[in-house]
């Protein structure tokens, strides 16, 4: 048994298969809770406490570059080969880059200095670093990572502003009285939010992004930007290995995908036309996936088939 993907959906179907497993996983750091980033970058977490309970099987931190499916073979970027009887795609999702006017120079694939994403514990150490009482911010995005994001960074001091171009906060996942609750919360924590505003490029001066402009020709002084414009099923696997694709990868109920060695869980399955991108129905199908192939603790009935879950935020 093979998973690739050492977030929250990859290591609980790592750690329900027990011994026997290999957990492929790209992060130098140890599984973690990412829902709980937030609290490591407010300070109130170290990234120890938030680490998930190590699996039985065997962990290897390289990156999966490719599936040989004739051959039942994961290869590796460390030149390392894998074999599977069954394969388990927990690829997770990648940041959603917007298309700034400035963002990259010409030819450039790097973002520049003073522009952090919010996705993995490398990216959450990095804002860390760079954030200090009084520095200025500028949040890109209002969903959940935005509002997260927004949220720890004045608990630590920061100067915050939060640009959100729908007409609320965390509209996918919220009500518009919830919605309201959580702008009155980030307000008191000295957020300044501004809905309805779309982000139309970024100054750089020596390097760095020091100035947002918005696309009624406001500018915002920055010293440090985080980019929360959500995230993309991360596929690439699955594509070029000739799996039945469209948002993420597609599985039935038992989560098999169109190909009957493998399954796919958490943020890159598409499940009955949805990705779900939260963590509470990447566990579901962790332990459903557990269940399917035989391994239930204690000798506990298996669940049903999955059947998708209705998901409420908590914010605390």
């Amino acid at each position: 048994m093979v998973v690739i993907g050492t977030g929250l959906a990859g290591a609980r179907v790592a750690q329900r298969l027990g011994a026997g497993t290999v957990l492929i996983g790209e992060e130098n750091h140890a599984p973690y809770n990412r829902v709980l980033l937030a609290e490591v970058l407010a300070g109130r977490y170290g990234p120890d406490v938030i680490a998930l309970p190590s699996p039985a099987g065997t962990v290897l931190r390289t990156r999966a570059v490719r599936i040989d499916r004739a051959e039942r073979q994961v290869q590796c970027a460390d030149g390392g080969v894998v074999p599977y009887g069954t394969l388990v795609l927990a690829t997770g999702s990648n940041p959603v880059l917007p298309p700034l006017r400035g963002l990259f120079a010409p030819g450039a694939r790097e973002l520049p200095g003073g522009v952090h994403a919010f996705r993995t514990m490398d990216d959450c150490l990095a804002l860390s670093a760079a954030v200090a009482p009084g520095v200025r911010v500028v949040v890109i995005g209002g969903g959940l990572l935005g509002v997260s994001a927004a949220r720890a960074l004045a608990v630590r001091g920061a100067q915050v502003v939060l640009t959100q171009q729908a007409e609320r906060l965390m509209e996918r996942q919220l009500d518009p009285a919830s919605s309201e609750l959580v702008r009155r919360h980030l307000t008191d924590l000295g957020v300044e939010v501004h809905t309805e505003c779309r982000v139309r490029g970024v100054g750089v001066t020596d390097g760095a992004v020091r100035r947002v402009e918005l696309a009624d020709g406001y500018l915002l002084d920055t010293d440090v930007t985080v980019l929360a414009c959500g995230v993309r099923p991360r596929t690439g696997l699955a594509q070029a290995a000739g799996l039945d694709v469209r948002r993420g990868v597609v599985v039935d109920d038992l989560l098999r995908t169109s190909d009957p060695h493998i399954r796919a869980v958490g943020d890159c399955a598409e499940h009955a036309g949805r990705v779900y991108g939260l963590a509470t129905p990447a566990v579901e199908q962790a332990d459903t996936l557990a269940a399917a192939l035989g391994h239930t603790p204690g000798g506990e009935a298996a669940p049903r088939p999955y059947t998708g879950t209705r998901t409420l935020t908590r914010l605390t």
